[in-house]
């Protein structure tokens, strides 16, 4: 048994990972490994792995900036009849001056294992017209209470995979290329728990009018199911160089656990979207602050700070309507969104307060539609709004239920005027 070059991780170096010299922490290296070898052991999930040997992990330092893309390289083979050698490579994504991309650490380890099977094969295949941008796993911090992976992880893993995707593009030009999302639509399919080993792969859909359209999929590998589906409007100069790089990186073999290689456009939005601004009988569901831990690479409001603000805000319109932490504990019932449909206005910098005004839009036998409004409470200038669709369900039936009478009618008070 022998595999090269498996990819274990792919993401960005976040502000929190470098220390005041820009040279990367070692508990960086310690956790991207540690990570590394979760991924490789998801990977191998029929393996029966009884102990594990870590050697000491080798680093080359480098001078690293914020947002740049590392991934990891890995490399399995059978040491023994019961033992697999594993080698991990972290590498920095095509630094600056520099065609080829750069060593930073490697780590080596082994896996005793039981009844290794010598044909051992990893479901991995290589295919073009896709990009696979990022790989890794769902954390205890990225959780709710129900060890599900928050929204606000789906659209910040997303942003993630954008960035590595134009530091890749980035990659073969001189001049930087910068871009803005625009909006963007997820439809949830099947939910991510605490340590899934995730890949997100994007599929271009258009390149005009200096707009680039992805389609994108958040693969769950340990399922084999696709978790969350994308489609993302990208606002950028799209000039014959920009468009032929774009061409030729969506050209190239990559390989992706990826089980769904058809990247259909996702069903149309129902209904007339509301105006950009909010309704006069919307409630006030949530206020908020930037703060410097909510930034981005472009040093605003990520859209992982703008979704949470979201995911707290449905939270208290929920509550406002019956359906509050003890009703939900009393009779067993959650909620789940189905359906995000974004537009972004205007960048949120450091130290801006928002506040979120939310309106029902329709209210269904079984599902729910509502429209948060982000505001810039200084200038009461609309920031974002998104609408969404989600249902109530039963938490051990897992099925979704019937709107209660007394939800309804507290919910009607805030269905939207116009």
């Amino acid at each position: 048994m022998y595999f090269h070059n498996l990819e274990t991780f792919r993401g960005l170096i976040k502000p929190a990972d470098k220390d005041e010299l820009g040279v990367l922490r070692r508990s960086f290296y310690n956790k991207i490994f540690e990570d590394c070898t979760h991924f490789t052991k998801a990977v191998l999930n029929n393996l029966t792995i009884n102990t594990e040997e870590y050697f000491e992990i080798e680093v080359y330092p480098a001078l690293v900036s914020e947002y740049m893309t590392v991934y990891v390289s890995t490399n399995l083979s059978l040491d023994a009849k019961d033992k697999i050698k594993v080698t991990h490579k972290l590498f920095l994504l095509n630094p600056a001056q520099s065609k080829t991309d750069k060593i930073l650490s490697t780590q080596t380890l082994i896996l005793i294992c039981k009844d290794i099977d010598r044909t051992l094969k990893i479901d991995i295949k290589s295919q073009s017209g896709i990009y696979s941008a990022f790989r890794d796993l769902v954390r205890i911090k990225d959780c709710d209470q129900m060890s599900h992976m928050n929204v606000q992880y789906y659209f910040g893993k997303h942003a993630d995979a954008i960035k590595c995707l134009f530091n890749k593009i980035n990659s073969y030009t001189s001049e930087k290329i910068n871009y803005k999302i625009l909006n963007e639509r997820c439809i949830f399919s099947r939910e991510l728990h605490l340590n899934s080993v995730i890949e997100i792969v994007f599929k271009v859909k258009s390149t005009q009018n200096n707009e680039l359209v992805l389609l994108g999929k958040v693969f769950s590998i340990g399922h084999k199911s696709v978790s969350a589906y994308f489609e993302t409007v990208i606002s950028l100069d799209l000039n014959k160089h920009v468009k032929k790089i774009i061409s030729d990186l969506f050209s190239l073999d990559i390989k992706t656990f990826l089980n769904e290689l058809d990247f259909l456009n996702l069903r149309e939005l129902t209904d007339n979207r509301p105006p950009q601004n909010y309704s006069r009988n919307a409630i006030i569901s949530y206020k908020s602050a930037v703060n410097t831990w909510d930034l981005d690479h472009e040093e605003m409001g990520s859209s992982q700070f703008k979704i949470g603000c979201i995911s707290d805000a449905a939270t208290h319109l929920f509550t406002y309507c019956g359906a509050d932490f003890n009703w939900r504990n009393e009779y067993d019932i959650g909620s789940a969104a189905l359906d995000y449909s974004v537009r972004y206005f205007k960048d949120a910098p450091l130290g801006m307060a928002v506040t979120i005004h939310t309106n029902f839009t329709k209210i269904g036998n079984k599902s729910l539609k509502f429209i948060h409004h982000m505001v810039d409470e200084s200038t009461g200038d609309v920031i974002m709004d998104i609408e969404i669709v989600a249902v109530l369900f039963d938490l051990k039936k897992r099925k979704s239920i019937v709107v209660p009478d007394d939800f309804r009618i507290k919910a009607s008070k805030f269905l939207i005027d116009n």
